[in-house]
């Protein structure tokens, strides 16, 4: 029984670190050589848009916090996407319980609400998905790998859930003790001489955790860098000013 509580608590300790690394590498990868050193020949913002600084910072937070531009089409995407996207982010801030002591009141007071919103988020990803199987433009378009990632998070979701109730909750001292432990910078070397972070003992637990890493391991391979490549998109980021300000094409600058 040792011998596969320490061949478990390997797999994860080591898929959690393989996951940040690739997460963070492949980020940055794509944000630095991909978007950011990627010149851009012509002036090409999306009209109208503000001939300031200023105001398209306000147009690119309106998007962001409100989605602005996806209000723009059908009501049903608009809202399922937008409260998907609410809802992760508080299951996101509560989940900060396990990496942050001591736990502030703010998070705390999120966790007698947080099956309810898993539950929101979940039939949100719901009808994000049905819309997919019946809209016959969105269906055309629709690749496997769309249908992995939405599958991929509603599967995250649901295991997430059900952690939260017998026979399945695992204990949560110990799932505390797992992710402080793993914060810790000399875990990752003492992989090396084969002392893992203790991982609780839960079956659930681990499938979670599992399907959270293999996110992280294929979100900079996938659509979902949307979420930061719109904050490098031209169409976006861009002054409407090519009347008053002479725009040069970074290839003949030098």
């Amino acid at each position: 029984m040792g011998g596969i509580k320490f061949i478990v608590d390997m797999g994860l300790s080591s898929l959690v670190y393989a996951a940040i690394f690739i997460f963070a590498a492949g980020v940055f990868y794509k944000v630095y050589f991909e978007y950011y050193k990627t010149p851009q020949p012509l002036k090409i913002p999306q009209t109208p848009q503000p001939t300031d600084s200023f105001g398209v910072l306000l147009r690119m937070a309106g998007d962001v916090l409100f989605f602005r531009s996806l209000a723009k089409g059908t009501r049903l995407l608009f809202a399922a996407g937008w409260v998907f996207h609410f809802t992760f982010l508080l299951l996101l801030i509560r989940h900060l319980r396990y990496f942050i002591y001591p736990v502030p009141g703010v998070i705390a007071a999120l966790g007698n609400a947080s099956v309810f919103i898993g539950i929101v988020m979940l039939l949100a990803m719901v009808v994000l998905v049905v819309r997919r199987f019946l809209e016959e433009r969105v269906q055309y378009v629709t690749l496997v790998a769309d249908y992995f990632v939405l599958f991929l998070i509603i599967a995250i979701v649901c295991t997430g859930i059900m952690l939260r109730y017998e026979p399945f909750r695992p204990d949560v001292t110990s799932v505390k003790a797992f992710t402080m432990e793993l914060l810790n910078p000399l875990t990752p070397l003492k992989l090396i001489t084969m002392e893992p972070a203790h991982a609780p003992s839960c079956l659930l637990f681990a499938v979670h955790l599992g399907l959270v890493c293999l996110l992280l391991i294929y979100f900079p391979f996938s659509k979902l860098m949307h979420s930061v490549g719109y904050f490098f998109s031209p169409t976006r980021n861009m002054v409407n000013n090519p009347r008053s300000v002479r725009y040069i094409n970074p290839w003949d600058k030098g």
